[in-house]
């Protein structure tokens, strides 16, 4: 019965991670489209998926908590698009 317990939070916070992501994809989509900018409240689908590869009862999945801001498109990818932005003197 309690095979179960030590992946709730997995679940939880992975379950979070993919619903913000899939918001980000849609965010970012539609600020390309109307030429507008995003809010930095993009970077939470990936401190979720940070929380859910790290909270995984497998062992040695803590060694993949980079993978999630990597997939996320708010996060890394957003990051590389703000700096080069700004390197590029523009308004991202």
């Amino acid at each position: 019965m309690t095979l179960w317990l030590p992946w709730i939070w997995f679940v939880l916070f992975g379950l979070m991670w993919l619903l913000i992501a899939g918001s980000n994809l849609k965010s970012l989509i539609e600020a390309r489209r109307q030429g507008g900018t995003t809010s930095l409240t993009l970077f939470l689908g990936g401190f979720f998926g940070i929380a859910a590869v790290l909270a995984c009862p497998l062992e040695g999945a803590w060694m993949w908590f980079w993978l999630p801001m990597l997939l996320d498109p708010g996060s890394l990818p957003a990051i590389f698009h703000l700096v080069r932005a700004h390197w590029k003197g523009k308004k991202p």
